[in-house]
């Protein structure tokens, strides 16, 4: 009768309860005193509603609350807040109500704005991962485990709950050594990112684990230091899991005592009020405890509630809706494109019939005279030989643009990776395999964030200032963390609804490493700023290196070389900004008499929504 419990893929961060609760009273007085309706509103509602269910799983008021934000973002056209309210009430019905199929309606819905809105596809890993606990709780393990690990592919922010829900499906599957291993792996990446809640989690399951090899005297170590987390933090989402399973792990041990304690406050948490998975282990314990205890009535009893609840979690019925969802979702997803395309054919061809139209009526009315009708067929053949030129001209600008952009992007690609390569080839002459592993992981992730924005015109702030503080961390590690960086952006900007040129300061910071910093004695810094004139970005990199005038004949040749071709790249994407955006956005490049140099680069700001 033993189940491993795992808690939301949509948890990433934890601080204590009583942290928690000054920030939701915090937020609670915040949006009662916010004086109108608008985005602002919307995103502090949404906020409230996620700190609440970490406190309080079974807190389902929330859902009314829920959906009066859905109708106010709906009443706004506010995408964002539109997806995240579906989002919530995904949760809420999916772990505070158990209800699968209401479930999977929200969370379909907050995947069609993604499908809507591109640029909000970053919101599509935490939907995911609670799509595949869906699938875990009907028993569906591989089905689990594909979205699991769709979700460990495409977010490093939700690499934590991804690897703890693979390894819990691994060790349902009864492969002990997989699940071990990402056990470890996520305990690793929960202790890095203090994240109590995962970390108490991840060592309750893995005690469970641990018992099923055999290795009961370190399965009970894993379950009492997950329950001294939850003790010490007051960890109230995961309370009653961990409950649940350190019933287990003592009715393994012969402590029927203990097990029968643990699994009936696991029944008393309110955190398990409506979730059917907790229930269900913890009656299937208790049965066992009571038949040990010769209260065969009680076990009975408990026998009952344990087949009860396991024939409503994974009934074929719910698995059949749930699967139907996914169906039908795919379908409105199919139906959807198709009738865009069918649209899309239907203008095309009015536009045609009313061309044709127009020609029509040109040849009747020319029939009133021989001469008139010459001369009307010579000026129509002459508008619309020019208004054909003017079209195709325009066309063909836009596609040279486009082209020359593309080109830019490309061309700054190949020397960072040829650096890149250089250092991973040192590391491995030096016989330093572990330095030139962990080196090669970080120059994939940065390549493959490098071929994604450079397939686009334009990213978000926040998704560019990620890539930089990476390409950031890789180079401090090549030059032995000679230099330090911080990355400074005005309050007001909207990160994540603001767009830029993707690596429109890479080619800058990468001479000020190798070009200034590597030239000075001792350490050196570097200061990243962003911030905000009238419909302006200022975009700037300022280094305390040895400054243009301090290198010597042969480095001012090869910086000379290197930096000209940054800045002719850069000013042709300026260029090739201007003319589309209509501004006057320009590169200053200042040396500050030997402490430094300081790039100033001006960009239009522009809105994602």
């Amino acid at each position: 009768m033993k189940k491993l419990i795992f808690a939301s893929a949509l948890l990433i961060l934890a601080v204590p309860a009583s942290a928690q609760q000054v920030e939701i009273d915090s937020l609670v007085n915040r949006i009662s005193r916010y004086p109108a309706e608008d985005s602002v509103l919307v995103d502090l509602r949404n906020d409230y509603a996620k700190r609440s269910l970490l406190l309080n799983p079974a807190d389902t008021s929330l859902i009314s609350f829920s959906r009066a934000t859905l109708n106010m973002a709906e009443k706004l056209g506010y995408p964002k807040g539109i997806l995240q309210s579906n989002e919530r009430l995904g949760v809420l019905y999916q772990y505070a109500v158990s209800d699968p199929y209401l479930a999977m309606d929200y969370y379909q819905r907050a995947l069609n704005m993604i499908q809507n809105h591109p640029v909000l596809k970053k919101y599509t890993t935490g939907i995911t991962g609670n799509i595949g606990n869906i699938y875990y709780e009907q028993e569906e393990y591989q089905k689990a485990l594909g979205y699991f690990k769709q979700v460990l592919n495409d977010s490093n922010e939700m690499e934590l709950p991804a690897t703890a829900n693979i390894a819990n499906i691994y060790g349902k599957l009864n492969k002990p050594d997989s699940s071990v291993y990402y056990f470890n792996k996520a305990i690793t990446l929960a202790k890095e990112q203090n994240n109590l809640v995962f970390l108490a989690n991840c060592l309750s399951n893995l005690s469970l684990v641990r018992h099923s090899t055999g290795d009961t005297d370190q399965a009970k170590k894993d379950i009492e230091e997950s329950l001294a987390l939850i003790h010490a933090h007051r960890l109230e989402y995961v309370r009653s899991m961990a409950y649940a399973n350190a019933a287990t792990i003592y009715l393994a041990d012969k402590n029927y005592r203990k097990a029968g304690i643990y699994a009936r406050d696991a029944l008393n948490c309110e955190s398990s009020l409506n979730n059917l998975s907790v229930r269900m282990a913890v009656w299937g314990t208790l049965a066992e405890v009571y038949e040990a205890e010769n209260q065969y009535k009680k076990s009975l009893n408990a026998y009952k509630m344990y087949f009860s609840l396991k024939d409503s979690l994974t009934s074929q019925d719910r698995k059949v809706e749930v699967s139907r969802k996914e169906m039908q979702y795919e379908y409105d997803t199919r139906e959807a494109l198709l009738k865009a395309e069918n649209e899309k054919r239907q203008a095309l061809a009015q536009v045609e019939i009313s061309k044709q139209k127009t020609i029509k009526n040109a040849y009747i009315f020319s029939g009133s005279g021989l001469l008139f009708a010459a001369l009307f067929g010579i000026g129509l053949y002459k508008r619309k030989r020019d208004a054909v030129e003017q079209k195709q001209e325009a066309e063909f600008k836009a596609v040279v643009a486009d082209t020359e952009l593309k080109a830019l992007r490309a061309q700054m690609n190949p020397h960072f990776i040829f650096n890149s390569l250089s250092s991973i080839g040192d590391y491995m002459l030096k016989n330093d395999t572990e330095s030139a592993y962990n080196y090669l992981t970080q120059f994939a992730r940065l390549m493959r964030q490098t071929l994604e924005n450079s397939n686009r015109k334009e990213i978000t702030l926040d998704d560019d200032l990620q890539f930089t503080e990476l390409y950031l961390q890789v180079e401090n590690k090549r030059l032995n963390h000679q230099f330090t960086y911080d990355i400074k952006v005005d309050e007001t900007i909207d990160r994540q609804n603001t767009l830029i040129p993707p690596l429109m300061l890479q080619p800058f910071i990468e001479n000020s490493i190798w070009h200034g910093i590597s030239k000075k004695d001792g350490n050196g810094h570097i200061l990243i700023e962003i911030k905000k004139n009238d419909n302006r970005l200022i975009c700037s990199v300022d280094d305390n290196g040895a400054g243009l005038n301090n290198l010597n004949n042969q480095e001012i040749q090869n910086t000379g070389k290197n930096q000209s071709l940054g800045v002719q790249i850069t000013e042709s994407r300026l260029a090739i900004l201007n003319k589309q955006k209509q501004i006057k956005g320009q590169l200053k490049i200042l040396d500050k008499n030997g402490e430094g140099v300081r790039v100033e680069i001006s960009l239009p700001l522009l809105l994602a929504f």
